[in-house]
């Protein structure tokens, strides 16, 4: 009994660290991906092609809705972003790009899974969760 309280609290203070850090790091993107501007079309076929790559790479964290709840959302240590809270109103589409490309924790890099055009498609995907409130 007593090593699973202490694995319980092991676990809490692991957790309390990777949350912590998360607040203390933020994501600092680079000014000429901030200044980038959106070369991807916003139209109904270009958004139906995006919503099948969210689907392949983003759902099972980010969930269907983009709120954070996908499958495999409780399995990861820091809770993926909701995206319809989450501040995308005040971040340009060229940081998106970044952290899609880039990645960060558990969130994977994809610049080398996906091409730019299909990392743009999904910056206007994305922004549909938050313009849907």
């Amino acid at each position: 009994m007593m090593k699973h309280i202490t694995l319980l609290m092991i676990g809490w203070v692991i957790l309390g660290f990777a949350m912590q850090a998360q607040v203390n790091n933020p994501w600092i993107v680079p000014d000429d991906y901030r200044e980038m501007l959106n070369p991807a079309a916003y139209d109904q076929a270009s958004m139906k092609m995006a919503e099948g790559l969210y689907a392949k790479h983003c759902e099972a964290c980010h969930g269907a809705t983009g709120m954070g709840d996908g499958e495999r959302s409780g399995e990861l240590v820091v809770d993926p972003s909701d995206l319809t809270l989450v501040d995308l109103d005040v971040q340009t589409d060229g940081e998106l790009y970044y952290k899609i490309m880039t990645g960060r924790d558990e969130m994977p890099a994809y610049k080398k899974v996906l091409s730019e055009e299909e990392m743009w498609l999904l910056v206007n995907y994305i922004r549909k969760f938050y313009q849907e409130d």
